[in-house]
């Protein structure tokens, strides 16, 4: 009994995380692409080709963020309620066997 247990988890830990990874991908998904209106202050044809290939590369790179971002999140959740179910059927293992 006065063994250390395998596995620890801190469900506070993986909740907070769950919550900033809910609030990273609402900021990404409302990041505005204003290459339109930046436009004038790009100055020469060149740098602004240039800028709308960065726009353009940091809206497909930021895609791939909100899906990762989406997948960790999920995987953060199903953490949460394996070991909130687990944690639940243990306790009331254990209240039945006080009972008995």
């Amino acid at each position: 009994m006065g063994k250390d247990p395998d596995l620890r988890v801190n469900v506070s830990l993986l909740t907070e995380s769950e919550s900033r990874l809910k609030s990273l991908k609402k900021e990404f998904n409302n990041i505005d692409t204003r290459t339109d209106e930046m436009r004038p202050y790009w100055g020469s044809s060149d740098i602004a080709d240039a800028m709308n290939e960065f726009v353009d590369n940091w809206d497909d790179y930021r895609a791939k963020m909100i899906n990762s971002i989406d997948t960790v999140g999920k995987l953060v959740k199903s953490s949460i309620d394996g070991f909130g179910g687990l944690d639940g059927d243990l306790a009331k293992g254990l209240q039945e066997g006080k009972k008995k």
